[in-house]
């Protein structure tokens, strides 16, 4: 009788499948964190090449007009970004804001419903990579009372859905703002206060005033909250009130002092639409990613006031819609944000930053001595 041969084996044994099984996850799990790192770094890349584009259309902006690019406020709404459209490649959206607006480029109230189409478009130089909103979002603080009394026809009626007032102007956010400085914040509740209630005035000079307490006849305080009015140490003042500004005033120097920043949506109010005067301007007198990790995860500082009492009353974050909080810089890049000067350079600053040298770089004129930052 001959001998029976040994059977062949054509397939692995159910241990070794799940030994490979097992290295595989070991090594997706490797991978995963580099993967991620690679794809933040681009993100932080491409961020930082919008904010330099933004930081050359300014310059643009300024040798052509003679002037940075202004907000208009309340009175007919539009902010810094839709003056610089020529200068970003976007000169179409700018010609037909003029072609829609019988007086003149500019001369419509923002809320007209001829510019829904204007505020609805997606410019992927006003959008952060990193940032996870991704949708259209409502602004309600658009020329007050809402109308359109220069295009014959145009109710300027709301076509969003704000929470909270009801009302609201559909379009897309931007996540980058220019800076109104080192004014101070306004939230007179020191548990929310991130200077325990003084506004940052004395501590961290959020006047922009060397050595005072409290502003004086040579700085005085912005008339408004979030730093903007008459008084404003920065940029850009959302109320529109002090006209545009020259490169000659920022006698701090130009490499010394914040243009624009950038911001998250889930820390932001509901003013963050690209073309309005309230979606052109936050400052420096909150601390980077001041309320980021408590925001995240939640809808928002104005919705669902991420986690915190609205109101002013004991225990609440300083006004009915949280919005105080909301005026600073913020990202979700690791540790800080980032942030193009006057010069046009663009600098990652860590959220661990001096308050008080973050405020000097705020403030355009309020003779600080900066060292590294």
């Amino acid at each position: 009788m001959g001998r029976s041969r040994p059977r062949s084996r054509n397939a692995f044994t159910l241990i070794e499948l799940l030994v490979v099984i097992a290295i595989i996850a070991i090594l997706i799990g490797l991978l995963l964190p580099a993967v991620q790192k690679v794809r933040e770094a681009a993100s932080r890349l491409k961020c930082q090449n919008n904010l330099k584009q933004l930081g050359l259309a300014m310059h643009s902006h300024h040798d052509v007009y003679d002037s940075l690019p202004t907000s208009d406020g309340f009175t007919l709404g539009w902010g810094v970004w839709p003056r610089v459209l020529p200068f970003i490649e976007q000169d179409n959206l700018y010609k037909q804001i003029g072609a829609l607006c019988p007086a003149g480029q500019f001369k419509c109230n923002v809320s007209c419903s001829a510019f829904a189409l204007i505020r609805q478009a997606r410019i992927a130089t006003f959008m952060c990579p990193s940032e996870p909103h991704s949708a259209m979002s409502t602004d309600r603080t658009l020329p007050t009372p809402s109308s359109c009394p220069q295009i014959s026809g145009d109710s300027g009626a709301p076509d969003g859905n704000d929470i909270g007032a009801g009302i609201g102007y559909l379009g897309w956010h931007t996540n980058y703002l220019m800076s109104y400085g080192s004014g101070g914040n306004n939230i007179s509740n020191p548990t929310f206060d991130p200077y325990g209630g003084e506004g940052g005035a004395g501590t961290y000079g959020t006047w922009g005033c060397i050595g005072l307490t409290q502003p004086d006849t040579a700085c005085p305080t912005p008339v408004v909250g979030y730093g903007g009015g008459a008084n404003h140490q920065g940029l850009c003042d959302y109320q529109g009130t002090t006209g545009p500004l020259k490169f000659s005033a920022i006698t701090d120097g130009l490499s010394n002092t914040i243009a624009i920043g950038e911001t998250l949506w889930v820390t932001s109010s509901n003013s963050l639409i690209w073309n309005t005067s309230t979606g052109s301007c936050n400052g420096t007198s909150l601390p980077i990613n001041y309320k980021t990790a408590q925001c995240t995860g939640h809808t928002g500082l104005v919705y669902d006031h991420c986690g915190m009492t609205p109101g002013t009353g004991a225990g609440g974050c300083g006004t009915s819609s949280c919005s105080f909080l909301a005026r600073g810089f913020s990202s979700m890049h690791t540790g800080g944000a980032n942030f193009a000067l006057a010069d046009g350079s663009v600098r990652y600053i860590s959220q661990n930053i001096n308050q008080r040298t973050y405020n000097a770089l705020g403030s355009r004129a309020g003779g600080e001595v900066i060292g590294d930052f």
